[in-house]
């Protein structure tokens, strides 16, 4: 079990943690020593694209996402991470989803029904695992975590453009170009 494994990691490698992983409420873990939160997930086979019907990415990079697991990491933004060990398809690879990059990155959201005593919905996130961070150990993918931090500047100041590249999206231009004068108007509307 993947949750097991990210333990036995933190373990060896001597790093502080906080399991959650029983908790219906927590992210899975919390290194306190980073400040950061995370939640695992592992895709152990493919997902039925007869089942999921809206999927737009192949069936070999379909990775399906509770909306409330995605809202859960919003309480821990922006150092918030979800890890998703793939062994549906040899070799396993990691994917790194920042709390950022989901925000970003674009996806199909959809409502699977759910058979009650009265019928209701949970939120599904559909996701191109191709748009993720991707590593093949899980060591990598934490050292990617682990110095995440260092990309702040950029993500919440000095990047303009859209945020992240993602193979999945192709992002159009649109719009009139933006020239001096545009800014000299807009200082004087909100002098």
């Amino acid at each position: 079990m993947f949750e097991q494994d990210v333990k036995a990691f933190l373990r060896d490698k001597q790093i502080t943690f906080h399991d959650g992983t029983k908790s219906t409420s927590a992210l899975d873990f919390f290194l306190p020593r980073y400040n950061i939160h995370f939640d695992v997930k592992e895709k152990t086979q493919a997902f039925s694209l007869k089942n999921w019907s809206e999927a737009t990415a192949p069936q070999e990079d379909l990775f399906i996402m509770d909306d409330l697991a995605a809202r859960k990491l919003l309480r821990c933004a922006p150092l918030s991470f979800c890890i998703i060990r793939d062994s549906s398809n040899p070799p396993v690879m990691y994917y790194v989803y920042s709390v950022v990059d989901l925000m970003c990155v674009p996806k199909k959201r959809v409502r699977r029904p759910i058979a009650r005593s009265v019928k209701t919905f949970k939120g599904k996130w559909m996701l191109n695992l191709r748009d993720a961070a991707a590593f093949d150990s899980l060591a990598d993918a934490m050292k990617y975590m682990l110095s995440y931090n260092k990309k702040f500047p950029a993500i919440f100041g000095e990047h303009i453009d859209c945020w992240g590249r993602y193979p999945s999206e192709q992002i159009p231009v649109s719009g009139g170009t933006r020239t001096p004068t545009h800014w000299q108007k807009d200082s004087r509307l909100h002098s």
